[in-house]
């Protein structure tokens, strides 16, 4: 969830950690910094990107008096709230890169990122080579999406899950000859009733011969009718969002991560997220338990049926009627069960199109959440880097009520844009 551990609260520079690998002494001939800017959602032209905004007006004066030259630059993408939308930003940004590295070989590289361009920048990093990844990220209120697969996925490929998903030949083909051999035998039955071949083993051996055809039959079919479902289905979806969204190692850069304490877009998301985690964690609870919950019952009815059967022979009880009990109680068990589960699943779809819905997470399939847990994190959830440290800035009430949405407010905020500069200037 959106919980990020807090730090010093000194609004100097020095509140900033002392994790971060720092570079004792600056020179007149310091390399420039280049400084790409990414938008957040729905924010397409942003101000806050444009020449003249108090972001750039501070960095460059922080910077300056480090005696730093700075270059800004300014990456723009879709801003549409969907994975989609931010995965392709993260391929047309790792190409944007690519460029500036060209034009500026020697430069120290940052890239500050609002709300979900700061999933767009760890993403571009993914399709980068290591040597072009940049110095630094800073992201200023983005909350990290991460897909966490349920333990049955976890680990695997998409062609491994491919190979699982026909079932074993054998299951199906005695399966299916059950299925297609009891019917036929009735229905031979009628078709040789008052023939010349009407003996019994004409119809059962015609019967058995059709369900086994038939089994035989599936075992070549099915297999690739359940591949072909696979392609479409929930598991994969899950897995493949799972692979996009993720992060890759960026051994060589360090990220930092601003958010104020109470960020409504982090709180919308976390709300969103309980949305499908509930229902899923209920629906996975029943059928860990169903198999044994019903077998236990399933035998108790069996059970019981037997003792009253046996005990009529000496003790008056309506055994018929203890039975029907049994039997009843049996069947409305697995008939509640099934109903529960049918509405469980229900509500998760529906659920899953609030989450997805562009003020969510962005369009995702709702079948996907029975194989995936979306949620999100102030801090990313990053394999390798060089440091990854997530600064919570202290934020008072009264500041509050001035300034508004704090989502909005975290790229005005000088005491932030101070200790981004002093973090630019410093790290190596």
């Amino acid at each position: 969830m959106f919980e990020p551990v807090e730090l010093a609260q000194d609004t100097s520079a020095n509140w900033m950690s002392d994790q971060w690998t720092l570079q004792a002494s600056q020179s007149a001939s310091a390399p420039p910094v280049v400084v790409t800017l990414v938008h957040g959602t729905f924010a397409k032209g942003a101000p806050w990107t444009k020449d003249g905004s108090i972001l750039r007006q501070q960095i460059a004066a922080e910077l300056g008096s480090l005696e730093h030259d700075v270059i800004f630059d300014v990456f723009e993408w879709s801003g549409r709230n969907t994975h989609k939308a931010r995965v392709k930003a993260g391929y047309r940004l790792a190409d944007h890169i690519r460029e500036l590295r060209k034009r500026y070989p020697i430069a120290k590289h940052f890239i500050v990122a609002h709300s979900h361009g700061g999933n767009v920048a760890l993403l571009a990093h993914k399709h980068l080579e290591p040597h072009l990844h940049a110095t630094g990220v800073a992201t200023l209120g983005t909350p990290f999406i991460h897909a966490e697969l349920a333990d049955n996925l976890k680990g695997q490929s998409l062609d491994a899950l491919m190979a699982q998903a026909a079932p074993e030949p054998d299951n199906v083909s005695g399966f299916v000859a059950w299925i297609v051999g009891i019917p036929a035998a009735i229905m031979y039955d009628d078709w040789l009733e008052k023939t010349s071949f009407n003996a019994w083993y004409w119809f059962v051996g015609a019967a058995i011969a059709t369900g086994l055809s038939a089994g035989y039959l599936a075992t070549l079919i099915v297999p690739y009718l359940a591949r072909a479902w696979h392609r479409v289905g929930g598991k994969r979806a899950a897995a493949r969002l799972a692979q996009a969204i993720a992060f890759g190692p960026m051994p060589r850069t360090h990220v930092l991560s601003f958010v104020y304490p109470g960020d409504e877009a982090g709180r919308l998301l976390d709300t969103l997220g309980a949305t499908t985690a509930w229902p899923t964690r209920a629906i996975r609870w029943i059928k860990d338990r169903a198999a044994i919950v019903g077998g236990a019952a399933f035998a108790f009815a069996i059970g019981l049926s037997v003792i009253t059967t046996i005990a009529a022979d000496f003790v008056a009880i309506d055994a018929k009627r203890i039975e029907d009990y049994a039997s009843s109680g049996f069947a409305f068990v697995v008939v509640a069960t099934i109903h529960i589960l049918i509405g469980l699943a229900v509500l998760r779809y529906f659920l899953s199109f609030f989450r997805g819905h562009p003020a969510g997470y962005g369009w995702e399939r709702p079948s996907i959440h029975a194989h995936v847990t979306i949620d999100v994190e102030s801090r990313a959830n990053l394999p390798e880097a060089r440091s990854n440290l997530c600064e919570i800035v202290p934020f008072t009430v009264a500041d509050d009520a001035k300034r508004g949405l704090r989502h909005s407010g975290l790229y005005e905020d000088r005491r932030i844009l101070k200790a981004l500069a002093y973090w630019m200037a410093h790290v190596k």
